[in-house]
C-alpha cells in the first residue's frame, strides 16, 4: 500500500505533465466510463466467487473455482467489448467532446477489464495478500515505464496513453492467471455452485454495487455531460488520486482479514481502534501538505484540485472505513446488507451529481464524495451492529 501510494504519485505526476489539463481531463473521462461499465456487466459473479474461495478448505476445490472464475471474466470481456464499442458510437452525441473515434479504436483491449475485478477477488478469497499487492502495483510500475519509453521518443497522445494503460493490465493479468494455475475441469459443477450463491449472495451485492460503487463513476461523467470541455473532469479526479491512501489504509486491513472475518463473530476491537488512530494521523497530515505537493508535483496549472481534495480527503477516509466494515459483513455472506447499503450511498450520488454539478460544477461533485462518505460508514455501521446482535 505504502509503495502504492507513491507509485499512484507518479503516475499522476507524469499523466498531467505530459497529457496536459484538458487531454487528461479526457483520459479520466474514458476511465471513469469504462470502470462504470465495467461493474454493471459483472453481474455479481466474481464477488461471490471470492465468497466461495474463502470459505471452502479443499485445494482442489478453490482451484476449480479459480478456473471458473477465469472463464466467467472472459466471457465478460467479450460483451464488455461489444459495450463499449457501441458506447463509443453514441459518445459524441450524449457529450460536448467528441472522443468516440479513440474509444471504437481502443474498444478490443477492453476485453481484460473484467479480469481486474475478477483476479482481485480471487487473492482476496483466496487470501493470497502478497500476489493482490504485487496485481495491484504492477500494471502501474509497467505504464510508468512504457509511458518514460514513448514521452522520450515524442510518441505520447491520449491514445498512445490509453493504449499503454490497458496493454500494462494485460500483461499483468495474463502473469497472474499463469500464477494462479487455475484447474479447469468440473466446469458445470462450478458454474452451478457459483449460480446458485450468486442468488443468494452475489447478486445482492452486484445490484448495491450498480448503485453505490459505480455511481460513485458518474461524478467526472457528471462533470463532462455538464462542460464544455473535460478540464474539470482532471481536476476533480486528480483529488480523488492523491486522496485514495486515506481510503486504502481501512480498506486493506478489511480486505487482509477477509478471510479471518470469516470465522469470527465479531471484528477484533485492536484491529478497530489502531486503524482509527493511523487513519486520523494521516488524514491531518494530508490536511497540512497537500497544497504545496499538488503545486509542487503537478504546477500551480493543478491548484485548483488541492481545494477539492480538501473537500474530497474527509469523504474518501469515511468511504474506507466503510469498505472495512463491508469486508466482514461480505465474510458472512450478507448481501443484502451490503446491497442496501449500497443503495443508500447510490441515492446520494445520483442526487448530488445531478443537483449540484450543473450549478457548481467539480466543487459539487466534491461535496457530493463527502456525503456519500457520511452515508456509507453510518450505512455499513448500522448493518453490522445489527449483524453482531
Amino acid at each position: 500500500m505504502i509503495l502504492g501510494v507513491f507509485i499512484g504519485i507518479l503516475v499522476s505526476v507524469l499523466n498531467t505533465r505530459v497529457l496536459g489539463a484538458e487531454a487528461f481531463g479526457d483520459f479520466k473521462f474514458i476511465h471513469s466510463v469504462y470502470y462504470f461499465l465495467s461493474i454493471i456487466i459483472s453481474f455479481g459473479f466474481l464477488v461471490t466467487s471470492s465468497k466461495l474461495l474463502a470459505e471452502k478448505k479443499n485445494d482442489h476445490l478453490r482451484k476449480e473455482l479459480i478456473g471458473s472464475s477465469v472463464v466467467i471474466s472472459s466471457i465478460l470481456g467479450i460483451i464488455f467489448v461489444v459495450v463499449m464499442f457501441f458506447f463509443g458510437l453514441v459518445q459524441s452525441k450524449i457529450f460536448a467532446k467528441d472522443l468516440s473515434a479513440i474509444i471504437m479504436m481502443i474498444s478490443p483491449m477492453f476485453i481484460f477489464i473484467p479480469f481486474i475485478q475478477g483476479l482481485e477477488n480471487i487473492y482476496q478469497g483466496d487470501n493470497r495478500i502478497k500476489e493482490l499487492a504485487f496485481f495491484r502495483q504492477a500494471p502501474l510500475v509497467l505504464y510508468l515505464i512504457l509511458m518514460v519509453i514513448l514521452y522520450k521518443y515524442e510518441l505520447v497522445n491520449l491514445k498512445v496513453a490509453l493504449f499503454a494503460q490497458l496493454s500494462s493490465y494485460a500483461v499483468i493479468i495474463i502473469i497472474s492467471i499463469y500464477i494462479l494455475k487455475p484447474s479447469f475441469v468440473n466446469m458445470k459443477r462450478m458454474f452451478y455452485m457459483i449460480f446458485t450463491e450468486n442468488r443468494k449472495y452475489g447478486f445482492n451485492v452486484y445490484i448495491g454495487s450498480i448503485v453505490g460503487v459505480a455511481s460513485t463513476h458518474l461524478g467526472p461523467i457528471a462533470i463532462s455531460f455538464f462542460s464544455t470541455n473535460n478540464v474539470d473532469v482532471g481536476f476533480y479526479s486528480l483529488a480523488l488520486t492523491v486522496t485514495m491512501p486515506l481510503v486504502l489504509i481501512p480498506t486493506v486491513v478489511g480486505t487482509s482479514l477477509f478471510k479471518e472475518f470469516a470465522n469470527r463473530s465479531k471484528i477484533p476491537s485492536k484491529a478497530t481502534k489502531l486503524t482509527i488512530f493511523i487513519s486520523i494521523i494521516s488524514l491531518i497530515g494530508f490536511l497540512l501538505v497537500i497544497k504545496h505537493i499538488i503545486i509542487f508535483l503537478y504546477s500551480k496549472d493543478f491548484a485548483e484540485a488541492a481545494v477539492l481534495a480538501y473537500i474530497v480527503s474527509v469523504g474518501q477516509i469515511l468511504h474506507g472505513f466503510g469498505n472495512y466494515y463491508n469486508r466482514f459483513l461480505g465474510s458472512k455472506g450478507q448481501g443484502k446488507s451490503l446491497r442496501n447499503g449500497a443503495v443508500w450511498v447510490g441515492l446520494t450520488n445520483v442526487i448530488g451529481f445531478t443537483a449540484a454539478v450543473p450549478f457548481y460544477g467539480a466543487y459539487g461533485a466534491a461535496a457530493t464524495k463527502l456525503c456519500s462518505g457520511v452515508v456509507y460508514i453510518g450505512s455499513m455501521l448500522f448493518y453490522y451492529r445489527k449483524f453482531v446482535k
